[in-house]
């Protein structure tokens, strides 16, 4: 692993000009805006493909099948994302990602409103929103540590929890409203938001530090002649999927990562899908979002707390025990009040988790590895789970015991998840200030 350190990074004259606050970093301000603008339409987007594909096709499988379409075609292609993030400038790919997410949004917003779509011209939308998410997303979490300096990174980690909580808090509910409008508004409001992003990436650095990283270290490297070579896009692709395959707790984390993806898939998909297929208001639909993004603000609050009290390895165990036994009495009702009741519970030690093993994972990650280690790492996590909305769907529709069904394979993964954190590499992550003297 390169752990090479830049002493002019930390001079004190340096120091001296570094304001005391990320705010102050005007990049830092920037990445922040048009990063939450991105997530915020991703979440708009999100709340709105099942509900529109219901509508359009009365299916709950097809419903399931777009959610698992967008999901799978863009984490495939993330790590993809990952190796162009770490190879071309990161600023210029944000702007892209903003640019594409305005057009492939409005014109989404221009047929729903004129009455034009159908399922199939709907899923085909799907599929562009999830590559273009999946090769342009990842420039934006690359690009967080090229301007923040390493010794507020960590913090820079713990806002973005708070911010995820927030618009997971809030994105249910305006997502809910907008639908409740129209079924196009959600769109019409990620068309601003993109544009948005679009805008503030403009104003980031054209030089960042990952970037003249790269040309020093992983672009030069000797070629058989003694002469320094650019490394092919293959091989830069490969490195990152075997750099991070290669390091056990990693591996441990993707494990057991996958398993609880698909419970929490399973929850949120499930009972999304269910309470639309049964002509539950839309708004009360994006409550439940609204309830566990409380509880996830909650948590995110408390989250630096919890992470420099508990050993990550402890807190992960912790995290995954309260999920699964929130869980366990969604198996016995479909009642409205318990599921908000139970989601939110779930959902309150996620922020925490997130914050010491990303922070742990990432933090010794090397600079110009970022952008891959990072979406491999989301991949391989991910695809189980983006599978798991087809399946809820198809569990809804055919089986007997419709959201039981979905409720059981809930249980069962989180279950099996807890038993892996228990047993796997991970429960020896210790506390922050060791995390230096523990290997990947």
């Amino acid at each position: 692993m390169n752990t090479d350190t830049h002493p002019s990074d930390h001079s004190p004259a340096k120091t001296a000009h570094r304001p005391r606050s990320l705010w102050g970093l005007a990049a830092y301000r920037n990445w922040f805006i048009a990063d939450t603008a991105d997530v915020f339409a991703v979440s708009l987007r999100t709340f709105a493909i099942p509900l529109i594909g219901l509508a359009l096709s009365g299916s709950t499988f097809v419903s399931g099948l777009l959610v698992t379409i967008e999901s799978s075609i863009g984490l495939v292609l993330m790590s993809i994302g990952g190796a162009i993030a770490d190879r071309h400038d990161r600023r210029r790919l944000m702007i892209l990602l903003g640019l594409a997410g305005m057009i492939l949004s409005l014109a989404t917003t221009v047929l729903l409103a004129a009455d034009m779509m159908s399922t199939i011209p709907f899923a085909l939308f799907v599929v562009l929103f999830a590559v273009m998410n999946g090769l342009l997303g990842p420039s934006n979490d690359a690009m967080l540590k090229s301007i923040v300096p390493m010794e507020r990174f960590a913090k820079a980690q713990a806002i973005r929890e708070a911010r995820e909580s927030c618009v997971e808090l809030s994105g249910g509910a305006i997502g809910g409203l907008l639908y409740r409008i129209a079924g196009w508004f959600p769109f019409l409001a990620s068309t601003v938001l993109y544009l948005t992003a679009a805008l503030t990436a403009l104003a980031l650095p054209k030089r960042t530090t990952a970037a003249a990283e790269s040309d020093s270290s992983s672009s030069q490297r000797p070629a058989a002649g003694g002469e320094t070579r650019n490394p092919s896009f293959l091989t830069q692709f490969v490195e990152g999927w075997k750099w991070t395959l290669t390091r056990r707790t990693v591996l441990a984390a993707i494990a057991q990562g996958a398993v609880i993806n698909v419970a929490c898939y399973g929850s949120i998909i499930g009972v999304q899908i269910m309470l639309a297929a049964r002509g539950t208001d839309a708004a009360l639909i994006g409550l439940v979002g609204t309830a566990t993004g409380i509880a996830a603000l909650l948590g995110s609050l408390a989250a630096g707390w919890l992470v420099d009290r508990i050993p990550t390895g402890k807190l992960i165990m912790l995290t995954f025990a309260v999920f699964t036994l929130a869980m366990v009495p969604l198996l016995f009702t479909d009642s409205y009040g318990v599921i908000v009741a139970c989601m939110t519970v779930a959902s309150l030690l996620f922020p925490a988790l997130n914050a010491g093993e990303h922070g742990f994972i990432y933090g010794r990650t090397p600079d110009h590895m970022q952008g891959r280690v990072s979406t491999v790492f989301e991949t391989a996590i991910g695809i189980p789970g983006a599978l798991t909305p087809a399946l809820v769907g198809w569990l809804l529709q055919v089986s007997k015991l419709g959201f039981r069904a979905v409720m059981t394979l809930v249980v069962v993964c989180a279950g099996l998840g807890l038993l892996l954190a228990c047993v796997a590499p991970t429960r020896n992550i210790p506390l922050p200030a060791q995390w230096e003297q523990v290997e990947l």
